[in-house]
């Protein structure tokens, strides 16, 4: 090697600690879904973009704080929907903060910091029963964020999304820096793999606070089944049972429609496993009398099964979604406000009571199908025009995360 080629060579080698350091699939992405799917096509793709982030910067103005600490959270109770009030953050919000930093870097100069801190915390407040998982609820008590009696468990939601969040921190900057994400990650998945499924039924369970002598041992909530993050578990880690897992929960949801809802498509909040069979909860199995319904849990099932199907193409999730978005915009006559927050399974609703967390969702939904377009285009309008001071943290934060789906901007790391 002559003096000029090793002097390129060192400089080269030199810089990739800089190159790393930056983001490797800023926002926006512009991802290519599966052909087929359809984006909003009333707008153009910058001004999706821009809508988007637009509505980031709201969200992180309102929900995101600091521990002044080196840690960040998501302040879950803003709108103090939360008990005890002085609840301030859910290992859920958690997740969902995380997802949005690494999947905004690059268009916020301060994702990555803010990514960082998350993690801190998250390392900060474990669960009791193990060290990888988050303890669900943690509240305010003098100066510090601690967890109360009842908030030191781990919710499987929260830490599924912490997990993938972690590995696409990997794919975003890297590991080599002063936190190594990807084996992060892998201790997550592990964690989530040992303390949160039922290796017997390949399902997920409600948390690590379930165990066989638990009344909701063999329960599901069909808003943890996350069949792209189980893909991205499967790939990252070699183990097969996330495809397991994946399959298993597939059949159940596809038998529970078509016994309990086969003419709206709805799932409900949380499912019981009863002699040998699933069926939908009874009241207060969980958490209300509406556990057995289409409620603020189910909510988010046309997301996470719209989002694997835009981005693998998984036939199971588009059979799933079909009805569900046939049936959807012929009760609201095409009509996004008339949406209502809550359906018991036949579709009759559970009150009058409006969310933009059910909107967003059902437009991830609606873009598997070309035929949806005008559903579709009412859909965005609707999420764009509804004012964050009149939604709580949870529809903000799922209407943030739809609309970076919607607008062509998700990805995932494998």
């Amino acid at each position: 090697m002559n003096f000029k080629s090793f002097a390129l060579f060192a400089f080269l080698f030199a810089a990739l600690p800089a190159l790393a350091a930056g983001e490797l699939r800023p926002f926006p992405q512009h991802t290519a879904y599966v052909a087929g799917t359809i984006r909003p096509a009333a707008k153009s793709q910058a001004e999706l973009d821009e809508a988007v982030l637009s509505f980031y910067r709201v969200w992180k103005k309102k929900y995101l704080r600091s521990t002044g600490e080196g840690e960040r959270y998501v302040f879950c109770n803003a709108e103090k929907s939360f008990e005890p009030k002085n609840t301030h953050s859910v290992s859920e919000g958690h997740g969902y903060g995380m997802l949005a930093a690494v999947l905004m870097a690059g268009a916020d100069p301060e994702a990555h910091a803010d990514f960082d801190g998350m993690y801190r915390f998250f390392r900060a407040h474990p669960a009791e029963n193990h060290r990888d998982l988050m303890a669900w609820r943690q509240v305010l008590r003098g100066n510090q964020l601690i967890e109360d009696s009842d908030g030191r468990d781990s919710a499987t939601d929260g830490d599924l999304d912490i997990a993938c969040a972690l590995l696409m921190a990997d794919r975003q900057w890297g590991s080599r820096g002063g936190i190594d994400y990807r084996k992060e990650a892998l201790k997550v998945i592990a964690a989530i793999r040992s303390a949160e499924t039922d290796p017997q039924r390949h399902t997920l369970t409600l948390g690590s606070w379930v165990d066989s002598e638990s009344p909701q041992w063999g329960g599901l909530r069909p808003s943890d089944f996350m069949p792209v993050h189980l893909k991205a578990f499967a790939a990252a880690s070699g183990d097969r049972a996330w495809t397991q897992i994946t399959d298993a929960t597939y059949g159940i949801l596809k038998d529970l429609v078509t016994a309990y809802s086969p003419q709206t498509g709805l799932p409900p909040d949380f499912i019981q496993h009863k002699k040998g069979a699933y069926l939908p909860a009874p009241p207060r199995f969980l958490e209300s009398r509406n556990d057995g319904c289409y409620s603020y849990n189910a909510c988010r099932v046309p997301w996470r099964l719209g989002t694997d199907y835009l981005l693998t193409g998984d036939a199971r999730a588009r059979a799933f979604l079909e009805p569900l978005n046939a049936w959807i915009q012929k009760e609201t006559g095409g009509d996004p406000g008339k949406i209502n927050a809550g359906y018991r399974l036949d579709g009759k609703f559970l009150g009058e009571d409006d969310s933009v967390a059910f909107v967003g969702p059902l437009a991830v939904a609606a873009m598997i199908d070309p035929a949806r377009q005008h559903w579709l285009d009412a859909l965005w309008a609707d999420l764009l025009q509804r004012k964050p001071e009149r939604e709580d943290y949870y529809g903000n934060s799922v209407k943030l995360l739809t609309m970076i789906v919607i607008s062509g901007n998700w990805w995932q790391p494998f």
